[in-house]
């Protein structure tokens, strides 16, 4: 049985933060859920859920005797036993790791920080940052000794937008304390929330280990993406080939090619890892090549759009973005770091003109601080660049003969998912389908070309009549 005495706090409550505060509240703890943005509280505080996320509203409806809302830090952790630390660690301009908003929540807890309570960190670290960096930090400010007056544990989060709430009961959960009797006690309270625990050596074992997940899935992405701008260069069919592949084969595995690494984990956790190696003097060479490649299948877009206002002599440009959110399956209504914003993004810098932004999301409510477009029509209404960029299903099976007449011609029309049913495009509009390259003439095929210059030929057994 939960001990209901006990009294939880967490402290930021963002995708990760929200989610668990309802969790552990269903759980059968008391929650004191923290957020510094008084607003967010406000809304909480009215029933209004400010993210998507299936089976939050409910749950957070059904414990709202049991979640308390407040901007008061102080407060929450002077009346906790437990603190769950699930602030975001993003990056720096440089790309270094910025620990401002943990570096506040750790200022917070070691000043009021009292003995017997437990500290779970849950946000993206580098290597050693838990034994290292936090331990030290709350030991100097409350004249404490970790292990002994209190307790610390990394347990990194594994679970994803658009299918928290189920996940976070079943996914397997690593727990890594700075010693056994912090591990033990981390243990009893992940134990309520569910799926397969296992405990790690130390906490620097179990940060690697959230680094892996989301390394492991940027460096998939960029293979396929990798793949599929070979196959569009050569004339080739990436789809066709990665399902053939793929297809009744169980040692190969590749991911279906779309766009880059993106969102707000797989765009930094890369780069976490690749600070973690140098901190050791560890090369990467793989995740290097890996980030490249995802930055450079955005980069391959930002140049395609920047190539039709060229050609249509710098006519601002009308954009279309279908699909804001940096992914459409599992749903979310995260926009940071998606593909879209790194595009306007890179446009800007690269001085394009854009004379109007519009945006459709099944999900996303705004793009870039505006409100999204009600529907596909609103948004692409005179559009000459549209860009599909998330496989949502309502993004999905179009059918271009029911939405060309909307659109600006000339215009650019970027297909990352293969959204678009499409039999023939109108002159003067360009269909790029990535991953899908276009037949190439025998005599300019440079693969034609190159067996027309080896030395086969010298080979008696060959006939020299033999004509390419």
């Amino acid at each position: 049985m939960v001990d209901l005495k006990q009294r939880v706090s967490v402290l930021g409550l963002g995708y990760i933060g929200l989610p668990l505060s309802a969790a552990l509240a269903n759980a059968g703890y008391k929650v004191i859920a923290v957020d510094n943005d008084s607003k967010k509280i406000e809304d909480l505080k009215r029933g209004v859920v400010y993210l998507y996320e299936p089976g939050l509203r409910e749950t957070l409806a059904s414990q709202k005797d049991n979640i308390e809302f407040i901007t008061d830090d102080k407060y929450a952790i002077g009346n906790s036993d437990i603190i769950f630390v699930a602030v975001g660690t993003p990056l720096k301009d440089n790309l270094d790791p910025d620990y401002s908003q943990l570096n506040s929540c750790l200022k917070s807890i070691g000043e009021n920080l009292r003995k017997g309570q437990l500290i779970f960190l849950k946000s993206t670290l580098f290597l050693g940052t838990t034994e290292f960096y936090a331990l030290p930090m709350l030991e100097m400010l409350s004249g404490l000794k970790g292990g002994e007056d209190f307790y610390l544990a990394f347990c990194p989060e594994r679970t994803s937008e658009g299918q928290v709430m189920h996940e976070i009961h079943v996914l397997p959960k690593i727990v890594a304390g700075i010693n056994k009797e912090s591990s033990d006690r981390a243990v009893k309270v992940m134990k309520k929330l569910g799926g397969q625990i296992t405990t790690v050596s130390t906490p620097r074992i179990a940060e690697m280990c959230k680094l892996l997940d989301n390394l492991y899935r940027a460096t998939s992405i960029a293979f396929a993406n990798e793949v599929a701008e070979v196959c569009e260069k050569a004339g080739l069919n990436a789809e066709e080939v990665i399902s053939t592949v793929n297809k009744g084969y169980l040692r190969t595995k590749i991911y279906k090619h779309g766009l880059g690494a993106d969102g707000p984990c797989l765009t930094k956790d890369p780069e976490i890892y690749r600070y973690s190696a140098a901190l050791y003097n560890a090369k990467t060479p793989l995740t290097d090549g890996s980030i490249e490649q995802n930055k450079k299948s955005t980069a391959n877009l930002i140049s395609l759009i920047k190539d039709f206002s060229l050609q249509n002599y710098g006519t601002p440009l009308n954009i279309a973005v279908m699909g804001p959110a940096f992914k459409g399956m599992p749903e979310t209504d995260d926009t940071r770091y998606s593909t879209a914003e790194k595009i306007i993004a890179g446009l800007k810098l690269n001085n394009v003109k854009i004379n109007s932004l519009r945006a459709f999301d099944p999900r996303a409510e705004t793009f870039l601080g505006e409100p999204v477009k009600k529907s596909i029509t609103e948004a692409i209404e005179n559009a000459n660049v549209i860009m599909f960029l998330t496989n949502h299903p309502k993004l999905m099976n179009i059918d271009f003969e029911h939405i060309k007449d909307k659109i600006s011609n000339p215009s650019l029309i970027i297909d990352a998912w293969g959204n678009l049913n499409v039999e023939k495009i109108p002159e003067g509009m360009k269909y790029h389908r990535i991953g899908h390259g276009q037949p190439i003439p025998k005599e300019k095929d440079p693969a034609v070309l190159s067996y027309k210059i080896m030395d086969w030929r010298a080979d008696s057994e060959y006939d020299s009549n033999f004509k390419i």
